[in-house]
């Protein structure tokens, strides 16, 4: 998968699991421990977050990171 469709892919799932959690992206990005417009740059797709990043969102939203990446 070429970079751009890994990271829309990434943040079509993103926002899925905002819409579940019902989490506000400040809270997501407080139990990061990121700031907020980190977030919001993967919303779009813009950014794909750090693995490190990545395994931390998906204890957050109680998911597998594979979740997250894998088609």
């Amino acid at each position: 998968m070429e970079d751009s469709n890994k990271a829309e892919y990434f943040a079509n799932k993103l926002c899925l699991a905002i819409g579940q959690s019902n989490l506000s992206i400040s809270e997501i990005a407080k139990r990061l421990g990121l700031p907020t417009n980190i977030i919001i740059n993967w919303q779009p797709g813009k950014v794909f977050p750090k693995l490190s990043s990545l395994v931390k969102l998906a204890k957050v939203f109680n998911k597998n990171v594979s979740w997250f990446i894998n088609e």
